[in-house]
């Protein structure tokens, strides 16, 4: 068993209201510490024995959990059968959107991805969306799309499904269901968001972590933030912005966030590029950022880099005292001594009560971005909550 329960129901099964909680309860369970037996259910959510055996038969029937075998014994002659999602019962279309690249694939009902491909990504929102509605009609001619899940580099308002402002895009307020015209539920997050959610659902030390922290550096830079075990965003779904949050109050360089000064200017791969100053080859920014760390002579930029970074992650720990700071995006393959970098300079500069139990590591999602697993989970997420 992989977690207590946050939530414990002891409420009649016979209210109708109460049912469908108990089952979302128990959904959430096996999506969080799959597989399961209907006893580890039990003690999990403190639902009787005979309530868990009613309401997983009915999750069974319904498709979206399934028997996949035996493990020990619960009692003597007994041996527990353990429950799992339906893997395949409910797909949703994922989309990472990326400054220069967008990669789509598809999500499963367990929140795994299996990629399905990548294209340029327009600089025009309208354009955009007809590319990802076209991908959908033809991905739809094969599976099942139940969700089309979106992750984005900038601010979104979950419930509206509007894009707030993507800056590196130069996106704002684009409502993404009025251009996607799909018959099926849309979704939207910002990526740091997703990485921090993709993260708590797979990651094994974060189990029992409350506050957390997901930094993900690309053109940009996102802080997807965890606050007593959920993702907070915020009354206008902006906090974790911290990419624009001021580092040099002097700085002549503005953003495009229109600020000056901001963390991002001087913690995004495109500071990198820009202090080497050398050619690189490479159509876009990542694939000048991957040439640029096969550079002997790039270590003195890669060590700034690092430091810069750790600027940032020093006001967010003295901030929020979370126990995981987790990196993502272009920089999780540059080794130890890049993190001991920035490890070191945390501790050096952060309140020391603030780093006694700080850990910081790069992301657990190497051969799949961090994001586009979230935007799995978002969807997973909104399939439990509309059970009945």
């Amino acid at each position: 068993m992989k977690s207590s329960c946050r939530e414990v129901s002891n409420l009649k099964y016979n209210s109708p209201r109460i049912k469908i909680l108990n089952k979302k309860t128990i959904l959430k369970v096996i999506h969080e510490n799959h597989p399961l037996s209907r006893s580890d259910i039990s003690e999990i959510t403190g639902l009787t024995p005979s309530s868990v055996t009613r309401l997983t038969k009915e999750l069974i029937d319904e498709g979206y959990i399934r028997e996949i075998g035996t493990m020990g014994k619960n009692s003597p002659g007994r041996r527990r059968v353990l429950l799992d999602l339906k893997k395949e019962a409910f797909l949703s279309l994922v989309f990472d959107i990326g400054v220069n690249i967008t990669t789509y694939g598809i999500g499963f009902f367990d929140g795994e991805v299996e990629l399905r491909g990548t294209f340029n990504t327009p600089k025009n929102p309208e354009e955009f969306f007809k590319t990802a509605r076209e991908i959908y009609e033809r991905i739809s001619r094969e599976h099942s799309i139940t969700r089309i899940s979106f992750s984005v580099p900038g601010m979104v308002d979950l419930e509206e499904k509007k894009i707030l402002l993507a800056p590196n895009l130069g996106w704002e307020n684009v409502n993404i269901e009025d251009l996607l015209e799909v018959d099926v539920p849309v979704l939207a997050d910002n990526e740091a968001n997703l990485s921090m959610l993709a993260e708590k659902y797979h990651s094994e030390d974060l189990r029992n972590v409350e506050e957390a922290v997901f930094i993900i550096i690309r053109e940009g830079v996102g802080t997807g933030l965890m606050v007593d075990g959920k993702i907070f965003r915020g009354p206008s779904f902006t906090a974790g912005e911290a990419g624009h949050m001021t580092v040099n109050m002097y700085s002549d360089r503005q953003c495009h966030c229109s600020n000056w000064g901001c963390w991002e200017l001087v913690s995004s791969i495109n500071w990198a590029i820009e202090q080497y100053g050398k050619e690189l080859e490479g159509r876009n920014s990542i694939e000048k950022f991957q040439a640029l760390k096969q550079k002997n002579d790039a270590k003195r930029v890669l060590m700034r880099f690092a430091e810069n970074i750790a600027v940032g992650i020093v006001n967010l720990v003295n901030i929020l005292n979370p126990e995981l700071v987790i990196l993502g995006g272009e920089v999780v393959d540059l080794g130890d001594s890049f993190f001991s970098i920035i490890e070191d300079f945390v501790r050096q500069r952060a309140l020391k009560a603030a780093v006694r139990n700080l850990k910081i590591r790069p992301t657990a999602f190497r051969n799949i971005s961090s994001n586009l697993v979230g935007a799995a989970v978002l969807a997973v997420e909104d399939i439990i909550e509309k059970v009945r």
